[in-house]
């Protein structure tokens, strides 16, 4: 079955209150943004947007592609799936994020 990276940053982290929703899903390593993120508060939850020269630092999975619709469920109408690049270690990488919807 084909996989994808995903990057998260916020409660879907190891030890965060909603990191079952990634049940079964490898992890790869603690990994940061390219530069030009940053997060905002969203709510009680904070969001990645594209902004700035910033970095953002958080963990890098592999997932079954087809678990990305159920996710895109449970990360609702506020946050949207974009491509981004991201830093293992030395080692740069494309992966998928949750970011802040663009109105």
């Amino acid at each position: 079955m084909p996989t994808v990276r995903l990057f998260v940053y916020g409660s879907l982290k190891r030890g965060g209150r909603h990191h079952s929703e990634l049940a079964g899903a490898r992890f790869l390593g603690d990994a940061t943004t390219a530069p030009g993120y940053s997060l905002v508060q969203l709510g009680t939850y904070v969001a990645l947007v594209p902004k700035g020269a910033g970095t953002v630092v958080g963990e890098l999975f592999e997932l079954e592609s087809a678990r990305l619709s159920a996710l895109d469920d449970f990360e609702g109408p506020e946050y949207e799936r974009v491509s981004l690049e991201v830093l293992l270690g030395a080692i740069s990488t494309k992966a998928l994020a949750y970011a802040k919807r663009s109105r």
